[in-house]
């Protein structure tokens, strides 16, 4: 199975990312080719996109060698197709690198483009030489971080999360996010993160900065998916393997059959006593079983029975979670295109504690969150008619 999507941004219903305008820029600057970066940092318009394609192709024509040209020109096909549909977007993206594996063999580019157009682990062994090549190449660090999940290297992975780190690159505003996830949770919990997002800015605080070193970090797509990362995560959990409910290539539980998502789920939940916890997510990696789960914040506890969560998400927001950084930041902000769908989640998850605290006549503590959550809106680049929405949904 090939798996093309990067790790799907994790937007909590309301809000989708605004696409950026790019047609005036076009109008008023000389078309140059420009660095093609993730959407995930940058987001652009399909016609951008197309723009750099073209340009990119022109510096291979002029010198086929021209590894640079090759890496931006593989990502400006791959991003376009992020923004508009592309039927043929695998057949074209694996001629690429078939090209690519021609003109530029045996090169960085070539091995990491070859393992990020497939992303599987097993089938790219070439992946450890290209990062012992160029262990400084940061804006490559998501693919080696990917590579090395799958292939359960651990010692290679605190290397370069240390670096990640130590390079000051990483958003400051999805480290925030993550340390907010990460401090309210139980002693030895596992959390399933949907999404490179959601998976690196905590990996990068518990092997670059010693937070929370005791939670597991579970990446949903990889569990669900990829053998090797499974294989691995069963034993760091001290889990029967999962190949084991594979009967006659259905997946069975206690008998009855279902889909991979919903079995990985249960085979963890059912062998582990440890807490389990889940990020917000998209609806198709959402488990089934969400009457079951329960939030406490930015995160949701698995439970069998029902407990005060409201007390505990009090307490989270109250003692443990910092939000400074919603109301102003002093940083330049690396990721601009994830940032405000993760912090808008701020105001669903803490939605119900608004009310208590209304209901309650705790007027400090209402005033305080409700201005934060204005300020969460200010901030989102939609129209002044959507922004009124989120502040009528505030104050209802």
């Amino acid at each position: 199975m090939k798996t093309r999507h990067a790790f799907a941004l994790c937007l909590m219903a309301m809000i989708g990312l605004a696409s950026m305008t790019d047609a005036a820029q076009a109008q008023t600057e000389k078309a140059v080719p420009q660095k093609v970066e993730t959407p995930v940092k940058v987001h652009h318009s399909a016609e951008w996109y197309k723009t750099q394609e073209r340009l990119w192709k022109a510096e291979i024509d002029k010198n086929p060698k021209n590894e640079e040209a090759w890496g931006n020109y593989y990502c400006a096909v791959r991003y376009r197709s992020w923004c508009e549909s592309m039927p043929d977007i695998n057949e074209r993206l694996d001629a690429i690198v078939e090209d690519m594996s021609k003109a530029i063999p045996d090169t960085y580019t070539y091995y990491v483009t070859r393992f990020y157009n497939n992303n599987h682990a097993q089938d790219n062994p070439d992946m450890d030489k290209a990062i012992k090549m160029r262990p400084e190449a940061v804006d490559d660090y998501p693919t080696f971080i990917s590579y090395l999940m799958q292939m359960g290297n651990e010692e290679m992975m605190a290397d370069i999360l240390k670096r990640w780190y130590n390079s000051g690159t990483y958003s400051p505003s999805l480290l925030n996010y993550a340390y907010n996830e990460l401090i309210g949770l139980a002693p030895n919990a596992i959390i399933f993160a949907h999404g490179d997002t959601q998976t690196f800015a905590k990996l990068i605080l518990q092997y670059g900065k010693g937070i929370r070193p005791d939670v597991t970090v579970v990446n949903t797509t990889f569990w669900f998916f990829f053998p090797n990362y499974r294989e691995h995560m069963e034993k760091v959990l001290g889990l029967p393997s999962f190949a084991e409910l594979v009967t006659n290539g259905t997946y069975v539980l206690n008998g009855v059959p279902g889909d991979v998502i919903n079995v990985a789920y249960h085979h963890l939940i059912k062998n582990t006593d440890r807490p389990i916890y889940f990020t917000p997510m998209a609806d198709m990696e959402m488990p089934k079983f969400t009457d079951k789960l329960y939030s406490e914040g930015l995160v949701m506890r698995y439970s069998e029975k029902p407990y005060d969560n409201l007390a505990i998400k009090r307490k989270n927001y109250e003692e443990l979670y910092l939000t400074d950084y919603l109301r102003e930041s002093f940083a330049p902000e690396s990721y601009p295109a994830a940032t405000a769908p993760f912090n808008f989640n701020y105001i669903p998850c803490f939605k119900s504690l608004l009310d208590h605290y209304k209901q309650s006549g705790n007027t400090a503590r209402y005033n305080e969150l409700r201005s934060l959550m204005i300020r969460i809106v200010e901030q989102i680049d939609v129209p002044d008619e959507e922004k009124q929405k989120y502040y009528e949904e505030i104050n209802r």
